[in-house]
């Protein structure tokens, strides 16, 4: 294990992580390995009466510490047990490597759509996975935790039976934006289908994924720019890693989504040069809510600007999910 304070070299390469627009500040940094090095950590920060935070990645940092870092990006085992099906990841793991291990047996994780994402910190916030409708949370998937006092040394979950998965992705102009949202709203979506809905600056995005077959026909309101859809091996359906860059999101959950209010979103956080995210919920996700919506801006000191535009579906609040939560307290 190495330990760093604030001047050594190797400092603050070790607490910077995904979200470059602010990093941990803290009086220590321990570069754990295993069980026995967060222990240490853990004591250290109890002996001196300081808060402690865990990055692997550092994608969902929300409020820095100033106190003890415990970096996680050493340890990183994956094991898979093709018998039982399970995977047992350790704290600094990331997605791609589950999907790697479990490809060859023919075993998928309900990982998300980036693969770069931290294990432990993706199911602890609930993890909502690209084949989410059809098979819950990742965190429903979970059978075993391994703990140091409150941190997260690894977890053993479950893993899914699926090679290929019917899955594919549209990209419109934003000038038709108005007719990709319609076209959206009114789907009847079949249970097993996890889709999502995008915008992304000039351009409005539909993604769409299941172990089976689907249609998608009526979403090809408008002409594409890009229109890819067919069995797939599951790596190609859960996303590719970004660079590391600024951000600011939050999110709310929905008990209802008129087509008003989901305009009146997309006009406000296109105002507000956000991105704007509309993911489905029910099937396989027993949380009450019909929809999540998250905001991402690429720049940080917009948490007002974030709940003006949630203003637009106040009525229909009825919470926010642990994951998809991006610099904001």
């Amino acid at each position: 294990m190495q330990i760093f304070h604030p001047g050594d070299i190797g400092y603050d390469d070790e607490r910077s992580g995904f979200q470059t627009g602010l990093r941990h500040e803290p009086q220590v940094v321990f570069a754990v390995e295993n069980a026995d090095d967060v222990r240490k950590a853990v004591d250290h920060a109890e002996t001196h009466g300081l808060e402690c935070a865990i990055q692997t990645t550092g994608h969902g940092l929300t409020v820095p510490t100033t106190g003890v870092l415990i970096s996680t990006r050493r340890m990183n085992g994956v094991e898979v047990d093709p018998v039982t099906r399970t995977a047992r990841a350790e704290a600094g793991a990331v997605w791609q490597q589950v999907i790697e291990k479990a490809a060859p047996h023919g075993l998928v994780p309900l990982s998300g759509d980036a693969s770069d994402v931290g294990v432990v910190g993706y199911t602890l916030g609930g993890g909502f996975s690209v084949l989410a409708r059809e098979f819950g949370f990742a965190s429903d998937r979970v059978r075993a935790t391994e703990k140091v006092g409150e941190v997260v040394t690894a977890l053993e979950f479950e893993l899914v039976e699926a090679g290929d998965v019917h899955a594919g992705e549209m990209f419109f102009d934003v000038q038709h934006a108005e007719a990709v949202f319609d076209a959206f709203h009114a789907w009847h979506l079949p249970d097993h289908v996890t889709p999502a809905l995008t915008t992304l600056g000039e351009v409005v995005r539909v993604t769409f994924a299941s172990t089976r077959p689907f249609d998608v026909e009526h979403l090809r309101v408008a002409p594409r720019l890009t229109d890819e859809f067919g069995l797939r091996p599951f790596a190609q359906a859960a996303g590719k890693p970004l660079p590391p860059h600024t951000y600011q999101g939050d999110n709310v959950l929905l008990g209802d989504l008129p087509l008003d209010a989901l305009h009146g979103l997309r006009e406000k956080a296109a105002d507000a040069s956000m991105f704007l995210g509309v993911l489905p919920l029910g099937g396989a996700l027993d949380t009450g809510a019909t929809h999540l919506i998250k905001l991402l801006a690429p720049r940080l000191g917009v948490e007002e600007q974030l709940e003006e535009v949630f203003d637009e579906v106040r009525p229909f609040v009825i919470g926010r999910s642990r994951n998809f939560r991006y610099a904001v307290g």
